[in-house]
Protein backbone atom coordinates (compact mmCIF):
# COMPACT_ATOMS: atom_id res chain seq x y z
CA UNK A 1 0.00 0.00 0.00
CA UNK A 2 1.34 3.16 -0.93
CA UNK A 3 2.58 5.95 1.84
CA UNK A 4 -0.48 8.73 0.14
CA UNK A 5 -3.22 5.87 0.37
CA UNK A 6 -2.01 5.40 3.92
CA UNK A 7 -1.85 8.78 4.65
CA UNK A 8 -6.05 9.12 3.44
CA UNK A 9 -7.10 6.40 5.66
CA UNK A 10 -5.33 7.33 8.34
CA UNK A 11 -7.11 10.92 7.79
CA UNK A 12 -10.39 9.11 7.38
CA UNK A 13 -10.22 7.65 10.85
CA UNK A 14 -9.33 10.58 11.97
CA UNK A 15 -12.58 12.12 11.27
CA UNK A 16 -14.02 9.43 13.90
CA UNK A 17 -12.52 11.74 16.48
CA UNK A 18 -14.54 14.19 16.88
CA UNK A 19 -15.61 15.84 13.44
CA UNK A 20 -17.57 12.98 12.41
CA UNK A 21 -19.05 9.12 12.89
CA UNK A 22 -17.49 9.11 16.79
CA UNK A 23 -18.00 4.94 16.40
CA UNK A 24 -14.57 4.76 18.16
CA UNK A 25 -12.78 3.45 15.25
CA UNK A 26 -10.11 6.15 15.14
CA UNK A 27 -8.97 4.71 19.13
CA UNK A 28 -5.83 3.12 18.64
CA UNK A 29 -7.50 -0.68 19.96
CA UNK A 30 -9.29 -0.65 16.63
CA UNK A 31 -7.35 1.53 14.29
CA UNK A 32 -3.97 -0.05 14.43
CA UNK A 33 -5.02 -3.42 14.49
CA UNK A 34 -6.98 -2.24 11.24
CA UNK A 35 -3.78 -0.76 9.95
CA UNK A 36 -1.94 -3.86 10.89
CA UNK A 37 -4.24 -5.65 8.64
CA UNK A 38 -4.13 -3.57 5.63
CA UNK A 39 -0.07 -3.32 6.04
CA UNK A 40 0.23 -7.03 6.55
CA UNK A 41 0.92 -7.13 9.98
CA UNK A 42 -1.85 -7.59 12.10
CA UNK A 43 -0.09 -8.92 15.18
CA UNK A 44 2.10 -5.33 15.29
CA UNK A 45 -1.42 -3.80 14.81
CA UNK A 46 -2.79 -5.17 17.72
CA UNK A 47 0.55 -4.45 19.62
CA UNK A 48 0.60 -1.35 19.00
CA UNK A 49 -3.14 -0.68 19.32
CA UNK A 50 -2.94 -1.57 23.14
CA UNK A 51 0.46 0.41 23.87
CA UNK A 52 -0.89 3.31 22.52
CA UNK A 53 -4.25 3.18 23.60
CA UNK A 54 -3.28 2.93 27.07
CA UNK A 55 -1.25 5.66 26.58
CA UNK A 56 -4.04 7.99 25.55
CA UNK A 57 -6.80 6.65 27.11
CA UNK A 58 -7.41 9.42 29.98
CA UNK A 59 -7.64 12.05 26.66
CA UNK A 60 -11.39 12.76 25.68
CA UNK A 61 -11.42 15.29 23.10
CA UNK A 62 -14.29 17.58 24.51
CA UNK A 63 -15.20 20.90 24.96
CA UNK A 64 -12.87 23.99 23.30
CA UNK A 65 -9.75 23.26 25.38
CA UNK A 66 -6.45 21.94 23.38
CA UNK A 67 -5.91 18.50 23.23
CA UNK A 68 -2.83 16.01 22.16
CA UNK A 69 -4.00 14.05 18.56
CA UNK A 70 -3.09 10.92 20.31
CA UNK A 71 -5.40 8.45 18.05
CA UNK A 72 -3.63 10.40 15.06
CA UNK A 73 -0.02 10.00 16.50
CA UNK A 74 -1.03 6.14 17.27
CA UNK A 75 -1.50 5.10 13.75
CA UNK A 76 1.07 7.20 12.45
CA UNK A 77 3.44 5.61 15.00
CA UNK A 78 1.50 2.07 14.22
CA UNK A 79 2.46 2.37 10.42
CA UNK A 80 5.96 3.67 11.10
CA UNK A 81 7.15 0.32 13.30
CA UNK A 82 4.93 -1.99 10.53
CA UNK A 83 7.09 -0.07 7.51
CA UNK A 84 10.50 0.25 9.09
CA UNK A 85 10.24 -3.58 9.51
CA UNK A 86 11.96 -3.30 13.20
CA UNK A 87 12.48 -7.63 13.51
CA UNK A 88 16.22 -6.67 14.03
CA UNK A 89 15.56 -3.69 16.06
CA UNK A 90 12.20 -3.51 17.31
CA UNK A 91 12.88 -1.67 20.84
CA UNK A 92 14.50 0.87 18.93
CA UNK A 93 12.61 0.94 16.04
CA UNK A 94 9.22 1.69 18.69
CA UNK A 95 11.08 4.14 20.52
CA UNK A 96 11.73 6.23 17.60
CA UNK A 97 7.92 5.83 16.06
CA UNK A 98 7.32 6.65 19.48
CA UNK A 99 9.05 9.95 19.35
CA UNK A 100 7.64 10.56 16.12
CA UNK A 101 4.02 9.97 17.70
CA UNK A 102 4.49 12.57 20.08
CA UNK A 103 5.85 15.07 17.82
CA UNK A 104 2.68 14.52 15.52
CA UNK A 105 -0.10 14.69 18.16
CA UNK A 106 0.97 18.25 18.87
CA UNK A 107 1.34 19.01 15.91
CA UNK A 108 -2.29 17.81 15.07
CA UNK A 109 -3.73 19.65 18.10
CA UNK A 110 -2.29 23.15 16.68
CA UNK A 111 -4.02 21.71 13.36
CA UNK A 112 -7.55 20.88 15.41
CA UNK A 113 -7.34 24.72 16.75
CA UNK A 114 -6.96 25.86 13.12
CA UNK A 115 -9.58 24.07 11.83
CA UNK A 116 -12.04 25.08 15.02
CA UNK A 117 -11.20 28.59 13.58
CA UNK A 118 -12.04 28.29 10.34
CA UNK A 119 -14.99 26.29 10.82
CA UNK A 120 -16.14 29.72 13.05
CA UNK A 121 -16.27 31.44 9.55
CA UNK A 122 -18.17 28.34 8.20
CA UNK A 123 -20.84 28.34 10.78
CA UNK A 124 -21.79 32.69 10.29
CA UNK A 125 -21.69 31.73 6.24
CA UNK A 126 -23.79 28.75 7.18
CA UNK A 127 -25.60 30.93 9.83
CA UNK A 128 -26.22 34.17 6.85
CA UNK A 129 -26.81 31.11 4.39
CA UNK A 130 -30.03 29.54 6.63
CA UNK A 131 -31.27 33.31 7.22
CA UNK A 132 -31.94 33.51 3.11
CA UNK A 133 -32.95 29.45 2.87
CA UNK A 134 -29.73 29.06 0.94
CA UNK A 135 -30.16 24.75 2.10
CA UNK A 136 -27.71 23.92 -0.33
CA UNK A 137 -24.96 26.17 0.38
CA UNK A 138 -25.14 25.12 3.97
CA UNK A 139 -24.77 21.60 2.91
CA UNK A 140 -21.67 22.42 0.72
CA UNK A 141 -20.12 24.09 3.16
CA UNK A 142 -20.74 21.44 6.11
CA UNK A 143 -18.82 18.66 3.68
CA UNK A 144 -16.51 21.23 2.64
CA UNK A 145 -15.80 21.48 6.60
CA UNK A 146 -15.38 18.25 6.60
CA UNK A 147 -13.16 17.64 3.86
CA UNK A 148 -10.63 20.30 4.72
CA UNK A 149 -10.16 18.91 8.07
CA UNK A 150 -9.56 15.35 6.40
CA UNK A 151 -7.29 17.13 3.95
CA UNK A 152 -5.32 18.75 7.41
CA UNK A 153 -5.06 15.30 8.56
CA UNK A 154 -3.86 13.21 5.83
CA UNK A 155 -1.06 16.04 5.07
CA UNK A 156 -0.19 15.73 8.50
CA UNK A 157 0.19 11.63 8.78
CA UNK A 158 1.65 11.92 4.87
CA UNK A 159 4.52 14.22 6.22
CA UNK A 160 5.32 12.38 9.50
CA UNK A 161 5.28 8.89 7.67
CA UNK A 162 7.63 10.60 5.31
CA UNK A 163 10.22 12.25 7.51
CA UNK A 164 9.39 9.57 9.83
CA UNK A 165 10.71 6.88 7.93
CA UNK A 166 13.58 8.57 6.70
CA UNK A 167 14.25 9.73 10.41
CA UNK A 168 14.10 5.98 11.52
CA UNK A 169 16.29 4.81 8.27
CA UNK A 170 18.79 7.18 9.07
CA UNK A 171 19.02 6.55 13.25
CA UNK A 172 19.06 2.80 12.71
CA UNK A 173 22.44 3.21 10.45
CA UNK A 174 23.91 5.66 13.21
CA UNK A 175 23.26 4.01 16.45
CA UNK A 176 25.28 1.33 18.16
CA UNK A 177 23.23 -1.92 18.30
CA UNK A 178 24.31 -2.40 21.59
CA UNK A 179 21.12 0.02 22.03
CA UNK A 180 18.49 -2.64 21.25
CA UNK A 181 19.44 -4.87 24.60
CA UNK A 182 19.58 -1.66 26.66
CA UNK A 183 15.73 -0.78 25.33
CA UNK A 184 14.55 -4.12 26.38
CA UNK A 185 12.41 -2.93 29.15
CA UNK A 186 11.05 -0.09 26.86
CA UNK A 187 7.62 -2.03 25.92
CA UNK A 188 6.83 -3.14 29.07
CA UNK A 189 7.72 0.07 30.94
CA UNK A 190 4.97 1.98 28.13
CA UNK A 191 2.75 -1.02 29.22
CA UNK A 192 3.42 -0.18 32.38
CA UNK A 193 3.02 3.94 32.61
CA UNK A 194 -0.24 2.83 30.57
CA UNK A 195 -1.86 0.95 33.08
CA UNK A 196 -0.88 3.54 35.64
CA UNK A 197 -2.92 6.01 33.59
CA UNK A 198 -5.84 4.25 32.61
CA UNK A 199 -6.09 3.03 36.31
CA UNK A 200 -6.40 7.07 37.62
CA UNK A 201 -8.64 7.66 35.06
CA UNK A 202 -11.00 4.92 36.07
CA UNK A 203 -10.23 5.71 39.87
CA UNK A 204 -10.75 9.68 39.33
CA UNK A 205 -14.36 8.47 37.45
CA UNK A 206 -15.41 6.29 40.33
CA UNK A 207 -14.71 9.42 42.71
CA UNK A 208 -16.95 11.77 41.05
CA UNK A 209 -19.71 9.29 41.49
Amino acid sequence: MSTVLTSLIIGFLSLDTTVAFQVLVSQPIFSCPLLGWLLGDLAAGFEMGLLMQLLWLGIIPAGARKYPEGNLASMVACVLVIQSGGENFPNLVFLLALLVALLVSYLGATLTVLDRRLNGLFFELARRAAEHGQLKLILALDVFSVALYLGLMSLLALASLLFGGWAIEQALALMPGFLEAKLALLKPAVLGIGTGFMARHFYLSWKRK
